[in-house]
């Protein structure tokens, strides 16, 4: 039986992306997003990707069953994005940096539902009207911890666990959910990611991204030890009672991370 959990990994390399279709993963985040990003992060341990169109067009030719790409924020530059993501294959957009539903309702107008939406929860802006974003035929939801934090000018970015802003934000939201990182459960830094997936399965995720620490991980585990590591542990109901430091412990023990 399939997983009703999804992973989904960042586009690294063709190699490695015929490593991760062997593994059976979910889909692959092709990341357009870049105009702003390096000066809006340069303070911070964040990764910028450089993709363009050659990797929407990799995944495509290896018939990728999920291809989703991540433009830049809504601006005048979306209706060529938009377009050519859907002329080379994208299933799904990924749209980051949403402040307002005008600007939900311009992307969705430009799709006119020939692939799936999918919004970032990354600004102050966007957790105000999660409930009425939710209301828009919108495939998914994921927070992005790393621009929340930055906009709150904190340098912990996983606060939103512990100071009630996942717990406010989780109800409003009845789409596909998504928040935090994922790679092998007995892995992760500065997090163990054990103490990540409670709080993804305390909050219903439905869906996690591979990306850095996933990557960093390949030199310890296959990807295939690590997609067959989570499925185990998200296919399970129960959540684990751990044992060692909450993640609340985890995360003040950290707050110069990011």
């Amino acid at each position: 039986m399939a997983s009703s959990f999804e992973l989904i990994a960042f586009y690294s390399n063709p190699k490695t992306l015929d490593e991760l279709i062997k593994s059976g993963i979910d889909g692959v985040i092709i990341d357009w997003e870049n105009k702003g990003k390096m000066n809006r992060q340069s303070l911070y341990n964040t990764q910028v990707n450089e993709h363009r169109s050659k990797e929407l067009i990799i995944a495509r030719e290896k018939n990728i069953s999920n291809i989703i790409c991540r433009i830049n924020g809504p601006q005048y530059w979306s209706v060529d994005e938009i377009e050519k993501a859907i002329d080379l294959g994208a299933n799904e957009l990924l749209v980051p940096m949403i402040k307002c539903q005008k600007e939900v309702e311009f992307i969705l107008n430009q799709v006119r539902g020939r692939i799936d939406v999918g919004v970032m929860i990354e600004t102050n802006e966007a957790l105000l009207i999660a409930d009425e974003l939710d209301k828009m035929p919108i495939h998914r939801f994921f927070v992005g911890l790393n621009d929340l934090s930055i906009q709150r000018k904190s340098r912990n970015i996983f606060l939103p666990f512990v100071d009630g802003t996942i717990d406010i934000l989780r109800p409003k939201i009845t789409k596909r959910f998504g928040v935090a990182g994922l790679t092998h459960p007995s892995a992760g830094t500065p997090i163990p990611c054990k103490y990540l997936i409670h709080q993804m399965k305390k909050h219903r995720a439905s869906f996690g991204f591979l990306r850095r620490a996933f990557y960093k991980d390949l030199s310890i585990y296959t990807a295939e030890e690590i997609i067959n590591s989570l499925r185990a542990v998200f296919d399970t109901p129960v959540i684990e009672e751990l044992e060692d430091l909450t993640i609340e412990e985890q995360c003040f023990l950290n707050q110069e991370l990011i």
